[in-house]
Protein backbone atom coordinates (compact mmCIF):
# COMPACT_ATOMS: atom_id res chain seq x y z
CA UNK A 1 0.00 0.00 0.00
CA UNK A 2 2.81 2.17 0.79
CA UNK A 3 4.57 1.59 -2.81
CA UNK A 4 0.95 2.12 -4.12
CA UNK A 5 0.84 5.75 -2.58
CA UNK A 6 4.14 6.72 -3.03
CA UNK A 7 3.97 5.85 -7.07
CA UNK A 8 0.44 8.00 -7.21
CA UNK A 9 1.78 10.67 -5.43
CA UNK A 10 5.15 10.72 -7.55
CA UNK A 11 3.03 10.60 -10.65
CA UNK A 12 0.73 13.68 -9.94
CA UNK A 13 3.92 16.11 -8.37
CA UNK A 14 5.10 15.04 -11.81
CA UNK A 15 2.01 16.56 -13.28
CA UNK A 16 0.15 13.56 -14.20
CA UNK A 17 -3.24 12.24 -12.87
CA UNK A 18 -3.16 8.71 -13.29
CA UNK A 19 -5.94 6.43 -12.88
CA UNK A 20 -5.94 3.97 -9.88
CA UNK A 21 -6.04 0.78 -12.65
CA UNK A 22 -2.68 2.49 -13.63
CA UNK A 23 -1.08 3.01 -10.59
CA UNK A 24 -1.50 -0.46 -9.83
CA UNK A 25 -0.10 -2.20 -12.49
CA UNK A 26 2.92 0.56 -12.12
CA UNK A 27 3.30 -0.96 -8.77
CA UNK A 28 3.39 -4.57 -10.29
CA UNK A 29 6.03 -3.91 -12.36
CA UNK A 30 8.29 -2.73 -9.92
CA UNK A 31 6.99 -4.83 -7.29
CA UNK A 32 7.34 -8.34 -9.70
CA UNK A 33 10.51 -6.92 -11.26
CA UNK A 34 12.14 -6.58 -7.72
CA UNK A 35 10.88 -9.93 -6.62
CA UNK A 36 12.50 -11.52 -9.67
CA UNK A 37 15.74 -9.85 -8.89
CA UNK A 38 15.18 -11.22 -5.07
CA UNK A 39 14.62 -15.02 -6.85
CA UNK A 40 18.22 -14.05 -8.95
CA UNK A 41 19.64 -13.09 -5.86
CA UNK A 42 19.06 -15.80 -3.92
CA UNK A 43 19.71 -18.46 -7.21
CA UNK A 44 22.48 -16.69 -7.53
CA UNK A 45 23.62 -17.33 -3.79
CA UNK A 46 22.72 -20.93 -3.52
CA UNK A 47 24.31 -22.02 -6.51
CA UNK A 48 27.55 -20.04 -5.78
CA UNK A 49 27.49 -22.01 -2.35
CA UNK A 50 26.74 -24.81 -3.53
CA UNK A 51 27.84 -25.84 -7.04
CA UNK A 52 32.20 -26.68 -7.18
CA UNK A 53 32.78 -26.28 -10.82
CA UNK A 54 33.85 -28.81 -12.23
CA UNK A 55 30.67 -31.44 -10.74
CA UNK A 56 31.61 -34.75 -11.24
CA UNK A 57 28.48 -35.43 -13.70
CA UNK A 58 26.26 -33.62 -15.54
CA UNK A 59 23.52 -34.81 -13.37
CA UNK A 60 24.82 -33.60 -10.25
CA UNK A 61 25.04 -29.77 -11.36
CA UNK A 62 20.94 -30.63 -12.53
CA UNK A 63 19.94 -31.43 -9.27
CA UNK A 64 21.33 -28.39 -7.59
CA UNK A 65 20.12 -26.49 -10.32
CA UNK A 66 16.37 -27.93 -10.03
CA UNK A 67 16.65 -27.45 -6.24
CA UNK A 68 18.08 -23.59 -5.81
CA UNK A 69 15.76 -22.72 -8.86
CA UNK A 70 12.48 -24.40 -6.76
CA UNK A 71 13.77 -22.17 -3.82
CA UNK A 72 13.68 -18.91 -6.04
CA UNK A 73 10.37 -19.41 -8.02
CA UNK A 74 9.25 -20.18 -4.33
CA UNK A 75 10.69 -16.61 -3.19
CA UNK A 76 9.22 -14.64 -6.55
CA UNK A 77 5.89 -15.89 -5.50
CA UNK A 78 5.98 -14.85 -1.67
CA UNK A 79 6.72 -11.73 -3.23
CA UNK A 80 5.25 -11.20 -6.20
CA UNK A 81 2.01 -8.58 -6.58
CA UNK A 82 -0.94 -9.21 -9.23
CA UNK A 83 1.38 -11.16 -11.40
CA UNK A 84 -1.22 -11.31 -14.34
CA UNK A 85 -0.89 -14.62 -16.85
CA UNK A 86 2.16 -15.43 -14.70
CA UNK A 87 4.44 -12.93 -16.93
CA UNK A 88 6.48 -12.28 -14.64
CA UNK A 89 7.03 -15.92 -13.48
CA UNK A 90 7.89 -16.99 -16.87
CA UNK A 91 10.28 -14.13 -17.13
CA UNK A 92 11.83 -15.29 -14.40
CA UNK A 93 11.77 -19.05 -15.67
CA UNK A 94 13.48 -17.87 -18.72
CA UNK A 95 16.22 -16.30 -16.60
CA UNK A 96 16.61 -19.39 -14.54
CA UNK A 97 17.20 -21.27 -17.60
CA UNK A 98 19.72 -19.38 -19.50
CA UNK A 99 21.70 -19.68 -16.26
CA UNK A 100 21.01 -23.44 -16.14
CA UNK A 101 23.01 -22.96 -19.48
CA UNK A 102 25.77 -20.37 -18.65
CA UNK A 103 26.71 -23.01 -15.62
CA UNK A 104 26.73 -25.77 -18.04
CA UNK A 105 28.90 -23.44 -19.87
CA UNK A 106 31.21 -22.86 -17.37
CA UNK A 107 30.75 -26.28 -16.13
CA UNK A 108 32.47 -27.60 -19.47
CA UNK A 109 34.82 -24.82 -19.45
CA UNK A 110 36.01 -25.30 -15.84
CA UNK A 111 36.00 -29.00 -16.54
CA UNK A 112 38.44 -28.58 -19.75
CA UNK A 113 40.64 -26.09 -18.03
CA UNK A 114 41.00 -28.82 -14.92
CA UNK A 115 41.78 -31.71 -17.56
CA UNK A 116 44.41 -29.89 -19.12
CA UNK A 117 46.14 -28.90 -16.11
CA UNK A 118 46.13 -32.46 -14.90
CA UNK A 119 46.87 -33.89 -18.16
CA UNK A 120 50.63 -31.58 -18.41
CA UNK A 121 51.20 -32.63 -14.67
CA UNK A 122 50.53 -36.33 -15.35
CA UNK A 123 52.03 -36.54 -19.13
CA UNK A 124 54.81 -34.44 -18.54
CA UNK A 125 57.51 -36.39 -17.64
CA UNK A 126 56.71 -38.94 -20.38
CA UNK A 127 57.08 -35.82 -22.94
CA UNK A 128 60.27 -34.89 -21.23
CA UNK A 129 61.66 -38.92 -21.82
CA UNK A 130 60.78 -38.20 -25.68
CA UNK A 131 62.82 -35.27 -25.80
CA UNK A 132 65.69 -37.20 -24.42
CA UNK A 133 65.10 -40.07 -26.80
CA UNK A 134 64.60 -42.62 -24.15
CA UNK A 135 62.18 -44.49 -26.67
CA UNK A 136 63.89 -43.71 -29.96
CA UNK A 137 65.51 -47.70 -29.70
CA UNK A 138 64.01 -51.20 -30.94
CA UNK A 139 60.91 -51.95 -28.55
CA UNK A 140 60.71 -48.03 -27.40
CA UNK A 141 57.20 -47.67 -29.15
CA UNK A 142 55.76 -50.40 -27.03
CA UNK A 143 57.58 -49.25 -24.06
CA UNK A 144 55.91 -45.75 -24.86
CA UNK A 145 52.47 -46.95 -25.21
CA UNK A 146 53.13 -49.03 -22.08
CA UNK A 147 53.96 -46.03 -20.01
CA UNK A 148 50.87 -43.99 -21.74
CA UNK A 149 48.92 -46.22 -20.49
CA UNK A 150 50.42 -46.04 -16.81
CA UNK A 151 49.19 -42.54 -17.43
CA UNK A 152 45.98 -43.01 -18.60
CA UNK A 153 44.93 -44.93 -15.79
CA UNK A 154 46.51 -42.28 -13.20
CA UNK A 155 44.58 -39.95 -15.02
CA UNK A 156 41.36 -41.76 -14.56
CA UNK A 157 41.69 -42.27 -11.16
CA UNK A 158 41.73 -38.39 -10.28
CA UNK A 159 38.75 -37.48 -8.98
CA UNK A 160 36.18 -34.90 -10.06
CA UNK A 161 37.46 -34.11 -13.04
CA UNK A 162 34.19 -33.36 -14.98
CA UNK A 163 32.15 -34.05 -17.80
CA UNK A 164 35.23 -32.93 -20.30
CA UNK A 165 37.70 -35.43 -18.71
CA UNK A 166 37.68 -37.86 -21.41
CA UNK A 167 36.96 -35.39 -24.24
CA UNK A 168 40.64 -33.25 -23.17
CA UNK A 169 41.92 -36.71 -22.84
CA UNK A 170 41.00 -37.53 -26.32
CA UNK A 171 42.06 -34.42 -27.36
CA UNK A 172 45.46 -34.46 -25.81
CA UNK A 173 46.79 -38.07 -27.20
CA UNK A 174 45.58 -36.44 -30.68
CA UNK A 175 47.83 -33.99 -29.63
CA UNK A 176 50.74 -35.93 -29.21
CA UNK A 177 49.99 -38.65 -31.84
CA UNK A 178 52.68 -37.32 -34.31
CA UNK A 179 55.25 -37.95 -31.22
CA UNK A 180 54.03 -41.24 -31.23
CA UNK A 181 54.00 -41.73 -34.62
CA UNK A 182 57.76 -40.60 -34.80
CA UNK A 183 58.19 -43.43 -32.02
CA UNK A 184 56.67 -45.94 -34.11
CA UNK A 185 58.50 -44.97 -37.39
CA UNK A 186 62.03 -45.48 -35.54
CA UNK A 187 60.96 -48.90 -34.11
CA UNK A 188 58.97 -50.09 -37.31
CA UNK A 189 62.51 -50.23 -39.39
CA UNK A 190 63.62 -53.77 -37.32
CA UNK A 191 60.08 -55.36 -38.56
CA UNK A 192 57.53 -55.20 -41.05
CA UNK A 193 55.49 -57.48 -38.46
CA UNK A 194 55.47 -55.08 -35.58
CA UNK A 195 54.48 -52.33 -37.81
CA UNK A 196 51.29 -54.08 -38.59
CA UNK A 197 50.44 -54.87 -35.08
CA UNK A 198 51.18 -51.50 -34.08
CA UNK A 199 48.82 -49.96 -36.83
CA UNK A 200 45.86 -52.26 -36.05
CA UNK A 201 46.71 -51.28 -32.22
CA UNK A 202 46.18 -47.50 -33.10
CA UNK A 203 43.14 -48.22 -35.46
CA UNK A 204 42.18 -49.99 -32.32
CA UNK A 205 42.81 -47.29 -29.73
CA UNK A 206 41.17 -44.79 -32.03
CA UNK A 207 38.07 -46.98 -32.91
CA UNK A 208 37.54 -47.32 -29.09
CA UNK A 209 38.61 -43.37 -28.63
CA UNK A 210 35.85 -42.37 -30.78
CA UNK A 211 33.33 -45.20 -29.61
CA UNK A 212 33.73 -44.00 -26.02
CA UNK A 213 33.19 -39.83 -27.02
CA UNK A 214 30.25 -40.76 -28.80
CA UNK A 215 28.86 -42.69 -25.68
CA UNK A 216 29.88 -40.15 -23.40
CA UNK A 217 27.67 -37.81 -25.65
CA UNK A 218 24.99 -40.37 -25.61
CA UNK A 219 25.06 -40.45 -22.15
CA UNK A 220 24.15 -37.11 -21.70
CA UNK A 221 21.90 -36.32 -23.89
CA UNK A 222 20.10 -39.74 -21.99
CA UNK A 223 20.07 -37.35 -18.67
CA UNK A 224 18.86 -34.60 -20.07
CA UNK A 225 16.12 -36.75 -21.82
CA UNK A 226 15.28 -38.35 -18.56
CA UNK A 227 15.46 -35.25 -16.50
CA UNK A 228 12.91 -34.11 -18.61
CA UNK A 229 11.03 -37.27 -18.56
CA UNK A 230 11.12 -37.41 -14.93
CA UNK A 231 9.36 -34.01 -14.93
CA UNK A 232 7.07 -34.77 -16.66
CA UNK A 233 5.83 -38.33 -14.80
CA UNK A 234 6.13 -35.84 -11.76
CA UNK A 235 3.49 -33.51 -13.00
CA UNK A 236 1.36 -36.43 -14.13
CA UNK A 237 1.69 -38.02 -10.63
CA UNK A 238 0.25 -34.73 -9.36
CA UNK A 239 -2.67 -34.84 -11.67
CA UNK A 240 -3.14 -38.30 -10.85
CA UNK A 241 -3.36 -37.50 -6.87
CA UNK A 242 -6.08 -34.70 -7.46
CA UNK A 243 -7.76 -37.10 -9.31
CA UNK A 244 -7.44 -39.90 -6.79
CA UNK A 245 -8.26 -37.53 -4.01
CA UNK A 246 -11.90 -36.31 -5.81
CA UNK A 247 -12.45 -39.57 -6.30
CA UNK A 248 -11.94 -40.28 -2.64
CA UNK A 249 -14.23 -37.42 -1.62
CA UNK A 250 -16.60 -38.47 -4.41
CA UNK A 251 -17.04 -41.98 -2.49
CA UNK A 252 -16.87 -40.66 0.95
CA UNK A 253 -20.19 -38.45 0.07
CA UNK A 254 -22.18 -41.48 -1.39
CA UNK A 255 -21.01 -43.71 1.71
CA UNK A 256 -22.78 -40.75 3.73
CA UNK A 257 -25.62 -40.32 2.01
CA UNK A 258 -26.20 -44.38 1.71
CA UNK A 259 -26.38 -44.53 5.52
CA UNK A 260 -28.42 -41.34 5.52
CA UNK A 261 -30.68 -43.19 3.36
CA UNK A 262 -30.56 -46.35 5.48
CA UNK A 263 -30.64 -44.40 8.40
CA UNK A 264 -33.79 -43.07 7.60
CA UNK A 265 -35.38 -46.67 6.43
CA UNK A 266 -34.40 -47.91 9.30
CA UNK A 267 -36.09 -45.06 11.27
CA UNK A 268 -39.42 -45.39 8.82
CA UNK A 269 -40.00 -48.82 10.15
CA UNK A 270 -39.54 -48.07 13.47
CA UNK A 271 -42.29 -45.26 12.94
CA UNK A 272 -44.45 -47.67 10.73
CA UNK A 273 -44.00 -50.42 13.86
CA UNK A 274 -45.16 -47.90 16.72
CA UNK A 275 -47.94 -46.41 14.92
CA UNK A 276 -49.14 -49.94 14.21
CA UNK A 277 -48.66 -50.63 18.17
CA UNK A 278 -50.90 -47.88 19.15
CA UNK A 279 -53.59 -49.16 16.44
CA UNK A 280 -53.79 -52.25 17.60
CA UNK A 281 -53.99 -51.01 21.45
CA UNK A 282 -56.42 -48.55 20.58
CA UNK A 283 -58.57 -51.11 18.91
CA UNK A 284 -58.27 -53.52 22.13
CA UNK A 285 -59.87 -50.02 24.16
CA UNK A 286 -62.67 -50.30 21.81
CA UNK A 287 -63.00 -53.71 21.70
CA UNK A 288 -63.23 -53.87 25.96
CA UNK A 289 -65.19 -50.68 25.87
CA UNK A 290 -67.15 -52.59 23.47
CA UNK A 291 -67.53 -55.44 25.63
CA UNK A 292 -68.35 -53.46 29.02
CA UNK A 293 -71.37 -51.63 27.19
CA UNK A 294 -72.87 -54.80 26.35
CA UNK A 295 -72.56 -56.31 29.71
CA UNK A 296 -74.34 -53.31 31.36
CA UNK A 297 -76.99 -53.92 28.47
CA UNK A 298 -77.63 -57.20 29.50
CA UNK A 299 -77.95 -56.15 32.82
CA UNK A 300 -80.66 -53.51 32.20
CA UNK A 301 -82.76 -56.06 30.53
CA UNK A 302 -82.60 -57.99 33.57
Amino acid sequence: LENLVLTYVNAISSGNLPSVENTVLALAQIKNSAAIQKAIAHYDQQMGQKVQLPTENLQELLDLHRTSEKEAIEIFINNSFKDVDQRFQKELETLLEAKQDDFRKQNLEASSDHCSALLQGIFGPLEEYVKQRVYSKPGGHRLFIQKREELKAKYYQEPRKGIQAEEALQNYLQSKESVSDAILQTDLVLTAKEKERKEAYLKAEAAKAEARRLEEIQRQNQQMMEERERQHQEQLGQMETNRDQQLAQEQMARERSLVLFVTLQEEAAKQREREEAEIRRLQNEIQQLQQAKSRNDDCILL
